[in-house]
């Protein structure tokens, strides 16, 4: 049988051959299919063991960077007790998984090999939203519950969940007020009080400028109502940033920046940074009043303190009061509290410090001229609430981004003249005005004035670490200058009506001391004047002895002895001692 024209030779079933170049082409592409497989495969393993491996907090750790941070997680509850991840933390929900998420990772590693990463601190942010997760504090019982930060307790509805309703008390005590204040001075003069109430600044200072800007108007408005028309006025400020307040405004890192630091050493990771809190409660407020109201947050102690040793048998004699100092003097909160002594008499050194925002602050962020084409150094109510809703919740700037700490604790009890003891807040204020003009009261106070008596004790009160402000209590005039002058109300206020005819008895008894001192000062003076012919050695030794005893009686007479009436006692004595020695140096008259 022949075959047909069109059938190649060894094809049985009669089909047209390709051409042989196919079979290689179908093969190649075979190949490349399984290869593409086998490299998916293995690249999504790959994929997958990188992403379980780089989820672990020891891979967070391998960036030696990342070791402080990783030992403080460790110490934290978060790390040590609950394990848990650095990107359960550090990314919001769903978040892990993206494409930007991805590339920022990326970015991290590009700066750590390429050795940028030490160029700027870490900041890494941690979103509300990865708090609230239904495996973590989803379902808001730690809302409602004390949690206790140091010597306060905090309940976090009280920040978190605060209502129209709440607010609507203030509301109408704005109202009030502003109706009384538009009654005294029309409703012209109000808006010019009511725009300089509305700038930032402190508290204080800002009452100031209302108080002077009232004068001209011919109308007496009292300072508190000045005082608190200016809180009312700053109030809904402070109620809308808690409105943006997040987590991390007040849980932060905060473990110390040292490689070298032991584990015990080190502060938990992630922790309240109470000087977070320092910053809301006192910026721009008054001691004790509005935000930063001591019984807002704190409760009197329960235990007695002590505020000072007995007495000498000698010195209770000098001040005519036998019963006084026999014993320890103990002080008990609450009937401090009772009589209504403001905490500021003994706790003014609590707060020190200013959280204020210059434009070197905007500048570590603003590096361009364009942010500051507005700028203006005095703020006002509606300028500060525009900047926290640009870089609050927009920027994730946290508080101490931008305003200087605040502190806020016990000054300490020993060196007052160094500017760091519990006197340095009430003297500082009256240094602004007058240099030194407080010298001789401070020595007086701290029992160290004295040529004649070089040592002695400090005053009584400050056991209790009483300040200027617990007897400087009334704003009063002296030379024409407004100024707080002491009254006795202060003394009653603390220690009770008993203290009365006390106080009275300590003054005419060092008014009488004084008198004698000066009598004894002027008979010795006279007599070194007149011995001009006295040997030259006798002479000298006589001024000398003469000079120091003016010079202590000037400090008495500057200082006033009663701000430490037990030293001034005692130096008087030593004043006339001194005179008496002066004049022994000369030779007797023949």
């Amino acid at each position: 049988m022949s075959q047909e024209p069109d059938q190649k030779p060894g094809d049985e079933s009669g089909a047209p051959q390709r051409p042989r170049r196919f079979h290689r082409l179908g093969r190649w592409l075979v190949g490349i299919g399984i290869g593409l497989v086998v490299m998916t495969l293995l690249g999504g393993t790959f994929v997958g063991v990188a992403e379980h491996y780089t989820a672990k907090p020891i891979f967070c750790a391998s960036c030696h960077i990342m070791e402080p941070y990783y030992a403080s997680w460790k110490q934290d509850t978060h790390g040590g007790r609950l394990n848990v991840a650095c990107v359960d933390c550090h990314y919001a929900p769903g978040e892990r998984t993206t494409v930007r998420a991805k590339l920022r990772g990326l970015s991290q590693v590009a700066s750590y090999v390429s050795g940028r990463y030490g160029s700027t601190r870490p900041r890494a942010h941690v979103a509300p939203e990865s708090c609230m997760t239904s495996a973590c504090h989803g379902d808001r019982n730690f809302m409602n519950k004390p949690l206790e930060v140091g010597t306060v307790t905090f309940v976090h509805a009280k920040h978190l969940m605060h209502t129209a309703q709440d607010e609507q008390p203030t509301l109408d005590r704005l109202a009030a007020v502003t109706r009384l204040l538009e009654q005294k001075l029309g409703r012209e003069h109000l808006a010019e009080l009511t725009a300089a109430a509305r700038q930032i600044g402190p508290a204080e200072e800002r009452t100031d400028v209302l108080s002077r800007l009232c004068e001209p108007w011919n109308v007496k408005i009292d300072r508190p109502l000045l005082a608190e028309f200016f809180q009312l006025e700053h109030r809904p400020v402070r109620i809308a940033q808690l409105q943006s307040l997040q987590c991390v405004d007040c849980h932060a890192n905060s473990m110390r920046e040292k490689l070298d630091s032991p584990a015990k050493d080190i502060q938990h990771h992630f922790q309240v940074q109470k000087s977070s809190c320092y910053t809301c409660h006192f910026n721009n407020q008054a001691f004790n009043t509005g935000t930063a109201q001591c019984m807002g947050c704190h409760t009197p102690p329960q235990k007695a303190i002590t505020v000072h040793e007995g007495l000498s048998k000698e010195v209770r004699e000098k001040l005519g009061s036998s019963d006084l100092g026999q014993k320890t003097v103990r002080m008990d909160h609450s009937e401090i509290v009772k009589r209504k002594v403001d905490c500021k008499s003994c706790h003014a050194d609590v707060i020190v410090g200013a959280s204020v925002v210059t434009r070197r602050d905007c500048e570590r962020c603003h590096d361009q001229p364009g942010p500051f084409v507005d700028w203006k150094t005095n703020l006002t109510t509606d300028v500060v609430t525009h900047y926290h809703a640009v870089h609050v919740p927009q920027q994730r700037a946290k508080c101490l981004d931008c305003h200087a700490q605040i502190q806020h604790q016990l000054a300490p009890s020993g060196d007052q003249t160094a500017g760091n003891g519990f006197l340095s807040s009430s003297m500082s204020d009256c240094t602004h005005c007058h240099t030194n003009q407080h010298r001789d009261v401070l020595k007086l106070l701290l029992g160290t004035a004295g040529e004649t008596v070089p040592k002695s004790d400090p005053n009584m009160m400050f056991g209790a670490r009483t300040n200027c402000y617990g007897c400087h209590t009334e704003h009063g005039k002296v030379k024409g200058q407004e100024v707080l002058v002491a009254t006795q109300r202060a003394c009653v206020s603390c220690h009770g009506e008993e203290y009365v005819p006390k106080f009275d008895q300590w003054k005419l008894s060092l008014e009488d001391s004084l008198k004698e001192t000066q009598k004894a000062y002027q008979k010795a003076h006279d007599a070194v004047a007149k011995a001009a012919t006295a040997p030259a050695d006798a002479r000298k030794k006589s001024e000398r002895l003469l000079a120091e005893a003016a010079a202590d009686l000037q400090t008495i007479q500057n200082g006033n002895g009663i701000h430490n009436i037990t030293y001034a006692l005692q130096m008087l004595d030593g004043i006339s001692a001194r005179c008496g020695e002066a004049v022994k140096a000369l030779p007797a008259k023949k």
